[in-house]
């Protein structure tokens, strides 16, 4: 197999970085794993596509000067939060010409969210699952608001808030200590604040965490724009977490403003996190919260 033979059996390309090219390389695998779909027939065509698609990230690896690896045995290759609550299934979604196929189940365990390998909407979905048979164990009716406190405990013990701000954000800059990642979000005018001028694009905010939102306040009047919503459901457990750590910088800036029928003007805002290489996450650990609200 050549090189651009590898490129092509990845659907990579010499431009892709090293966690680019991992990446296609594990989901290949995991398409063509006898359990990524359990309910049909397996092909005997995938055993050959495994073996070719190890064999191209083997080329690629060594062409980067990367030693070789161990034969393939598959396993879900995540960080597991041994003291998260409970154990949950991990899903995939493949399409075949456009099309979804049914879900599959391809792991079980105390593993945390990786961007790079599942998708948000099926990751909540396992922790949805996982809360509320934790609730039926404990005999405790699924009302809705202890499933929706108990889901957001355990939500938090999945994710890795700056390892999936680097895989998630859009990198604008680096040095050799830290990086800059972008957001974006919007935010509603606050009822109590009737500004007599508009807020000009480019103009400098403070954002801060305050009961668990992220508001934006005028860095020379003080006054509170209102707090920020996201379209990605994914950020909230990522951005959030990230404002109250010390050794992440912050900054946010309106991008633009609208005003929407009926709702009040609305201000996209940018949201700039520069974050040390060397932070490393520390894995949430909920259980006794959890606990007190299962009695």
């Amino acid at each position: 197999m050549t090189l651009k033979e590898a490129y092509k059996v990845l659907g990579a390309s010499k431009h892709d970085d090293d966690r680019e090219i991992k990446t296609k390389y594990k989901k290949l695998l995991i398409m063509y794993h006898p359990d990524s779909d359990p309910n049909r027939k397996r092909n005997p065509e995938d055993d050959e596509k495994i073996r070719q698609v190890i064999e191209a990230y083997r080329k690629i690896r060594e062409s980067e000067g990367e030693p070789s690896f161990e034969p393939y045995e598959f396993s879900w290759d995540a960080f597991e939060n041994k003291d998260a609550f409970s154990e949950r299934d991990i899903y995939v979604q493949f399409k075949m010409y456009d099309e979804a196929l049914p879900l599959s189940k391809m792991a079980r365990g105390r593993f945390v969210w990786d961007p790079d390998m599942e998708e948000f909407r099926l990751f909540s979905k396992s922790v949805l699952e996982a809360c509320k048979d934790i609730l039926t164990d404990y005999q405790i009716a699924l009302a809705p608001e202890k499933v929706k406190d108990i889901f957001h405990l355990m939500m938090q013990e999945y994710v890795l808030p700056a390892d999936a701000a680097r895989k998630i954000g859009n990198k604008v800059k680096e040095d050799e200590i830290r990086e800059t990642f972008s957001f974006t979000g919007f935010i509603k005018e606050t009822a109590a604040y009737n500004r007599k001028s508009k807020v000009r694009t480019g103009e400098p905010l403070n954002i801060f965490l305050r009961d668990d939102r992220a508001v934006i306040e005028e860095i020379v009047t003080g006054k509170i724009l209102g707090s920020v919503s996201f379209d990605e459901d994914e950020l909230y457990y990522v951005i959030l977490p990230l404002l109250d750590d010390p050794s992440v910088e912050v900054h946010a800036v309106i991008t633009k403003t609208e005003t929407i029928r009926k709702r009040g003007n609305r201000m996209h805002v940018e949201i700039e996190l520069t974050i040390p290489r060397n932070l490393k996450d520390t894995p949430a650990v909920n259980g006794s919260l959890i606990k007190a609200l299962l009695k």
